[in-house]
């Protein structure tokens, strides 16, 4: 599993780069296919809060995330700070297992 979920954080951290929309969206439509997001609705995170999660549940720190992302390591914290409101968790590890639990990360 572990290699699943390197692999999912890699490709949602790749995604954003790509400048063809169509290639883009079946890119995150293969993300997708590795999780459980289609068969859970409940959390509803923005598409940047659940690549900060990808990074950080691959073990990535907020600036290794950053320059994953292409983001600033300010801009990483505020995502994922409303993605653990979000998911009603007080840390990184514990937004984590809540994404999964919720069925948006593998």
């Amino acid at each position: 599993w572990e290699q699943v979920r390197e692999a999912h954080a890699a490709l949602r951290a790749l995604a954003p780069r790509i400048p063809d929309p169509a290639l883009r969206a079946e890119l995150l439509d293969a993300c997708g296919l590795l999780t459980a997001e289609a068969a859970t609705g409940e959390v509803e995170l923005a598409p940047r809060e659940l690549d900060v999660l990808a990074c950080v549940a691959a073990g990535a720190t907020n600036a290794v995330a950053a320059e994953r992302l292409g983001l600033r390591a300010e801009t990483v914290k505020g995502y994922l700070r409303s993605a653990m409101r979000k998911l009603g968790a007080h840390t990184r590890g514990e937004a984590v297992v809540a994404a999964r639990r919720a069925g948006v990360l593998p």
